[in-house]
C-alpha cells in the first residue's frame, strides 16, 4: 500500500473563488496550457479542487478521487456515490496501464435485467422511471477505496473534505443544473419526499445564482469519511438504502451490497496509424467500439478527403463505420465472467478490412442524386428517449507532475437524477434496466464507459473521456484529432452526430452543413434529424494532451459547463 502523505485540504474560499468572477457555463472555452499538472472536469469547482490537490503534492489519482466525491454535490443530476465508476490509470514510474471496474451490479432476483439492447429498450419503456426495481448494487465507493489503497497518497477522509465544505457552505445554482432540475421537477424529483426535500426544499427549483446547500449529503460524507466503505456496504447507510429500495419496489438486499467486489482488469489495446489506443475492456463496450471504428477507417486517408461536416460522402463513410462497430458491440460485448467474448476477432485488422471493403462497395453511384439539392423542411431531433450508447454521467481527467494520468467515468445511470429517490442526501442509481445478467458471477451492467489514453512511441500523449454520448464522442474526437490531424481544441469542438443503425434517426449538430444533410437524405437514405449547433446530449469531452515540448494542453467541451486548468 502506498504510504499516505499529510492531509491535502482545499479551502472552501478557494473553491468558491471562481464564482466571484463569473462561473463558467456552456460555450467556447479556449485550450489551457500548463507546465506541470492539468485537470479537466465538468464544473469549475471540481477542476480547481483537482488542481489544488496536485499543487499540494497529491497525484493524478488523488485528484480524480476528490472529483468523484465532489461531483455528486454540484452535479447530482449526473452522478451519485451510490452509482458506478471505471478508472483508467497510467502509472508513470512503472510505465503500466491499470483499469478498475467498479461499475454497478444487477441485483440477483426480480430485477428487470435486459439480456440485450433490444430488450433494454422494451424494459425501459414499461418500467416506471421512478420504480425501485431500477436500483442496482453500487460500486463507486468500493472503487474509490480500491484505487486509493493501490495508488493514492491521501488519507481516506481527505478525499471527501473539499466536497463536504462545498456541500455545507453551498455553491451558486448555475444554468445547466437549473435546466436539468426544472425538467425533472415535475416527475422524478417530485416522486418521493426524500427527493423533494433534497432538491426542492421550498417547493420549486432554486433560481440561478442562489446558494444551494446539501447538508444531508455533507453529513453522510462525514460518516463515510470516518467509517470507511463499510458504512456504505454493511453499516447504517447500507441498511437505510436497502430499506428505501425495497419500499419503492426493488429487490436489493444487504447481502447484495456485502457481496459487491471491484475488478482490476487489463484494458483493451489497439493501434491507429502508429498510435496506440488504450481503453475500457468488456463489459464496457467503449474500448471495443472506439477501436473497431478506428480500425475500419484506418485504410482511408481522411486528411486527403473533405471533412465530414462538409461532405456527405465522408460523413456516410464514418457513419457506416459506427454502424458496423455498434452492431458488433451490441451483439457480442457482455460480462466476461458470464460469457465468452470474441474480442480478438472484433479488434483484428483483418475483420476491420472486411467491413471497410463493404463500405467501399456499397456507395451510391455518381449519377444517383447528382447536383445540388434545395434546402427543405427538416424534422428536429428529440431526446425524450434513452440512447443505448449514452448515459447521464460525468468524466474527469488529470495529469500530475510525475506524468501519471487518470481518466475516470462515473454515473447515476439512465435518466438524470435516476429514480428521484434520495437516501440520507445520496441519490440512488437506476442501472438495473441496463443490459446484462442477474445470475451467476457476471452481474455487471453493460455500459459505454470510455476512459481512454492514446500513446505514441510507447509514451502517453493524450488522455480523454466523455459523459453523454460517451464512447462515440471519444471516437469522433479521435477521428478528428488522429484522422484529420486537427489540433485538440478543434477536434473536441467539431460537429457530432448520434444514431447509425438502419432505420433509426441520425441526430446531427447543424454545424454540419445543410447541403450535407440534404445529400445524406437523398443520396444515402439517412433519416436525418437536425439539432442545436452544440448539443449537450452529444457528449462533453475532457482531454489533456502532452505536447512535444513536455507541456500540457487541457480542453473542456463547449457543450457543457466544464473547465480545464493547470499550473
Amino acid at each position: 500500500m502506498v504510504a499516505k502523505c499529510a492531509a491535502l485540504l482545499v479551502s472552501a474560499a478557494l473553491l468558491l473563488a471562481p464564482f466571484s468572477a463569473g462561473a463558467q457555463e456552456q460555450g467556447p472555452k479556449p485550450a489551457v496550457a500548463a507546465r506541470t499538472a492539468m485537470a479537466s472536469a465538468n464544473h469549475p469547482l471540481v477542476t480547481r479542487a483537482m488542481v489544488e490537490v496536485m499543487r499540494k503534492g497529491g497525484n493524478a489519482l488523488d485528484a480524480g478521487l476528490v472529483a468523484v466525491a465532489m461531483q455528486p454535490v454540484v452535479e447530482p443530476q449526473m452522478v451519485t456515490l451510490a452509482g458506478g465508476m471505471s478508472i483508467l490509470y497510467y502509472e508513470a514510474k512503472a510505465g503500466k496501464y491499470h483499469y478498475l471496474d467498479a461499475e454497478l451490479d444487477h441485483t440477483s432476483k426480480n430485477a428487470p435485467v435486459a439480456g440485450s439492447w433490444t430488450e433494454y429498450t422494451s424494459i425501459a419503456s414499461r418500467v416506471g422511471e421512478t420504480s425501485g426495481v431500477r436500483i442496482g448494487v453500487p460500486g463507486t465507493v468500493a472503487g474509490m477505496k480500491a484505487a486509493a489503497d493501490r495508488f493514492g497518497t491521501l488519507k481516506w477522509a481527505d478525499y471527501f473534505q473539499p466536497a463536504i465544505k462545498v456541500a455545507e457552505q453551498g455553491f451558486p445554482m448555475y444554468s445547466f443544473l437549473y435546466g436539468e432540475m426544472a425538467e425533472a421537477a415535475q416527475g422524478r424529483l417530485s416522486a418521493y419526499p426524500s427527493g423533494r426535500e433534497e432538491f426542492l426544499p421550498d417547493g420549486y427549483v432554486p433560481p440561478v445564482g442562489t446558494t444551494v446547500k446539501r447538508p444531508r449529503l455533507a453529513a453522510t460524507m462525514r460518516k463515510l469519511a470516518a467509517q470507511g466503505p463499510a458504512y456504505f456496504y454493511t453499516g447504517e447507510w447500507a441498511r437505510n438504502f436497502v430499506d428505501a429500495a425495497q419500499r419503492t419496489g426493488g429487490s436489493l438486499t444487504l447481502q447484495d451490497l456485502a457481496d459487491y467486489k471491484i475488478r482490476w482488469e487489463e484494458p483493451t489495446r489497439s493501434t491507429y496509424r502508429g498510435y496506440e489506443i488504450v481503453s475500457a475492456p468488456p463489459p464496457s463496450t467503449a474500448g471495443t467500439l472506439i477501436s473497431m471504428i478506428l480500425n475500419i477507417l484506418e485504410p482511408t486517408d481522411l486528411k486527403a478527403l473533405p471533412h465530414y461536416s462538409q461532405s456527405a460522402e465522408s460523413f456516410a463513410r464514418i457513419r457506416q463505420a459506427f454502424a458496423f462497430a455498434e452492431s458488433a458491440t451490441d451483439s457480442f460485448i457482455k460480462d466476461p465472467l458470464a460469457f465468452e467474448i470474441p474480442l480478438r476477432t472484433l479488434l483484428s485488422k483483418e475483420y476491420a478490412a472486411l467491413l471497410a471493403e463493404q463500405i467501399n462497395r456499397s456507395s451510391p453511384k455518381a449519377a444517383i442524386g447528382a447536383g445540388a439539392h434545395q434546402p427543405g423542411a427538416e424534422i428536429a431531433a428529440k431526446f425524450d428517449g434513452h440512447d443505448r450508447h449514452s448515459t447521464d454521467t460525468d468524466h474527469v481527467v488529470a495529469v500530475d507532475k510525475d506524468g501519471n494520468m487518470v481518466s475516470i467515468t462515473h454515473t447515476v445511470y439512465g435518466s438524470t437524477f435516476a429514480t428521484g429517490l434520495v437516501v440520507d442526501g445520496v441519490g440512488v442509481n437506476s442501472g438495473n434496466g441496463f443490459p446484462g445478467t442477474g445470475d451467476g458471477p457476471g452481474r455487471r451492467v453493460i455500459s459505454p464507459f470510455p476512459p481512454t489514453i492514446v500513446a505514441r512511441n510507447g509514451k502517453p500523449q493524450l488522455v480523454l473521456g466523455s459523459p453523454g454520448l460517451s464512447s462515440r464522442a471519444v471516437a469522433l474526437t479521435l477521428i478528428n484529432y488522429l484522422g484529420y490531424g486537427m489540433p485538440l481544441e478543434q477536434a473536441v469542438d467539431a460537429p457530432r452526430f448520434q444514431g447509425s443503425q438502419a432505420g433509426l434517426p441520425t441526430v446531427i449538430e447543424t454545424r454540419v452543413t445543410e447541403q450535407v444533410r440534404a445529400d445524406l437524405k437523398s443520396r444515402y437514405g439517412v433519416n436525418v434529424r437536425p439539432t442545436a449547433p452544440y448539443n449537450w446530449h452529444l457528449g462533453s469531452i475532457h482531454a489533456i494532451e502532452r505536447r512535444p515540448d513536455g507541456t500540457l494542453l487541457g480542453v473542456a467541451d463547449p457543450r457543457r459547463s466544464g473547465l480545464a486548468a493547470g499550473y
